[in-house]
């Protein structure tokens, strides 16, 4: 859906934004224009917080190499933990699944 059909009439960074939410898993349009007129109406600071963290794990977080859960370096902290029985095995299906 082009940001125009879900906000004719917002200003195109905010059409955009709304947009950006849309597209991801579980947010309507309704939704989508909640969390951008919440952003706008955010201090500056916390925007800057706000987009630094979305910025920071696209940046630092990776898959680990032996079970694909998030983390910041080559292998997950259950995976380089060495007390870890690693005769048994949790079979899950997302990294969210994980926590």
């Amino acid at each position: 859906m082009a940001p125009s059909e879900i906000a004719p009439s917002a200003a195109p960074p905010v059409a955009r934004l709304i947009e950006a939410f849309h597209r991801l898993p579980g947010i309507g349009p309704k939704i989508a224009q909640r969390l951008t007129y919440h952003l706008i109406r955010m201090p500056q600071e916390e925007a800057e917080e706000f987009a630094a963290a979305i910025l920071g794990v696209k940046d630092k977080v990776v898959l680990c190499e032996t079970c694909a859960n998030l983390s910041e370096s080559q292998e997950c902290v259950i995976c380089s933990d060495l007390q870890r029985d690693r005769t048994k095995i949790c079979v899950v299906e997302e990294p969210l699944d994980v926590v």
